[in-house]
């Protein structure tokens, strides 16, 4: 194996500026929800993929820019908390294989129209995934425990 690409997600909360996505309203099963496939389902493909690495290649955990504690905002908790702990994830991971020849970054995608992004987003799906591919061909001396956006670093 040598690159892994961490890229299910979901996205439960209610809409994004609206009342009930508001902390205070927030469902617990969704938060939940969304932290068994946002974060613990990475944590568990990595836990028994990596080992099948044999110290080299590369893991991409798609994360998002509501995952980004430097511009954190109110609403649409149980997203934003699964993506940050996702990042969380990223950090311990490459923390933990320095030293190895795996690299272990966050990428966000940017605003995608996909299912989840909708018709109005932002980027084609080919777009969003230059800086996917960007991050699992890293070479031998590129970065590991970063965040992305389009190849290039962003705040945590």
């Amino acid at each position: 194996l040598e690159v892994l690409v961490n890229n299910a997600g979901m996205f439960t909360d209610p809409a994004p500026g609206t009342p009930e996505a508001s902390v205070f309203r927030a469902d617990p099963e969704r938060i939940r929800e969304s932290f068994e496939t946002n974060a613990l389902g990475p944590l568990r493909l990595c836990q028994a993929l990596i080992p099948l690495m044999a110290g080299h290649g590369r893991v991409v955990n798609v994360s998002s820019g509501m995952g980004q504690l430097d511009e954190m905002n109110g609403g649409c908790p149980g997203y934003r908390l699964s993506k940050v702990s996702l990042n969380a994830l990223t950090r311990i991971l490459a923390d933990e294989l320095r030293g190895t020849g795996i690299k272990v970054n966050s990428v966000c995608p940017g605003w995608v129209r996909t299912d989840m992004g909708g018709d109005h987003a932002d980027l084609t799906v080919e777009e969003g995934a230059r800086g996917i591919v960007w991050a699992a061909t890293l070479p031998d001396d590129g970065p590991s425990g970063g965040f992305f956006r389009h190849g290039e670093p962003i705040a945590w």
